[in-house]
């Protein structure tokens, strides 16, 4: 979980490795003091539609959430992806170097 904040422009990417896309939470469009949790895609869970009175309740909020919500079927996908890549590499890497290995032997033979 990552949150990273920008005082400046009052506002905050909310980042977890069981969501791809990030939560946003910035200054209600209405002109009062509220924040509210947005997403750039998909539709945004009901534990975290409204308005919150400060950053810090927002953001709280947001860690709830991401502490009891279950891994997306995109982020399974591409977490699946990426721990499949690095066994691939292991593999191949293991299969090279006893590559390697052989032709040493055969040297030897000689």
């Amino acid at each position: 979980m990552e949150f990273i904040e920008d005082p400046s422009k009052l506002t905050c990417i909310c980042k977890s490795p069981k969501m791809i896309h990030p939560l946003h939470i910035r200054k209600s469009q209405d002109g009062f003091i509220f924040f509210e949790v947005v997403t750039e895609k998909g539709d945004l869970p009901t534990e975290l539609k409204g308005r919150f009175s400060d950053m810090p309740r927002a953001k709280e909020a947001v860690a709830q959430y991401f502490r009891t919500m279950k891994e997306t079927p995109a982020a399974r996908r591409e977490n699946f992806h990426q721990e499949r890549e690095e066994r691939k590499k292991v593999k191949d890497a293991a299969k090279s170097k006893s590559e390697d290995d052989q032709h040493l032997h055969q040297g030897l033979g000689d």
